[in-house]
């Protein structure tokens, strides 16, 4: 499964997953020879990020701990990184949630190292940052040409 989020993100397919997800499942499986267990975890995996996080419980007064669950299973590296991100304000609550448990869940079942996480991590916040809210118009476009009633930008 790891080489199937790694093509995912390296050649930007991880878009499909909204559109054309049976497209993109049909390809990973006849193209590229995935077997359809890695391509089923790969969706599997994906689910979180698809839904926009929700079920993660965020307290935004809350200060964030590193849990040991969190520490064995993600690099060092990778926390200390997801964490800069969030102090300097580059992701938000969610997107550092989403991160840690996509992160912690893959590492959970994959022995996965630094080198091969560190590719996953960049795309996955990329995916986070440009595909999910863009694609499906979630985020709220603030200025003086939007008018909200008919979702028409003038």
């Amino acid at each position: 499964m790891i080489e199937i989020l790694q093509f995912l993100f390296a050649t930007a397919k991880d878009q499909n997953l909204y559109f054309n997800q049976e497209s993109l499942i049909k390809e990973l499986l006849n193209e590229h020879k995935f077997t359809l267990d890695e391509v089923t975890d790969a969706m599997a995996w994906f689910v979180p990020v698809v839904n926009g996080g929700k079920g993660l419980e965020i307290n935004p007064l809350a200060t964030r701990s590193i849990s040991s669950w969190e520490e064995k299973y993600v690099p060092r590296a990778i926390l200390e990184q997801i964490l800069e991100w969030e102090q300097s304000h580059s992701i938000s609550l969610i997107e550092r949630e989403i991160l840690l448990d996509r992160l912690a869940e893959l590492g959970l079942d994959w022995q996965v190292e630094q080198d091969e996480m560190q590719p996953i991590l960049e795309g996955l916040i990329y995916h986070l940052q440009h595909y999910k809210y863009n694609l499906l118009g979630l985020e709220k476009i603030e200025g003086p040409y939007y008018w909200e009633a008919n979702f028409t930008v003038h």
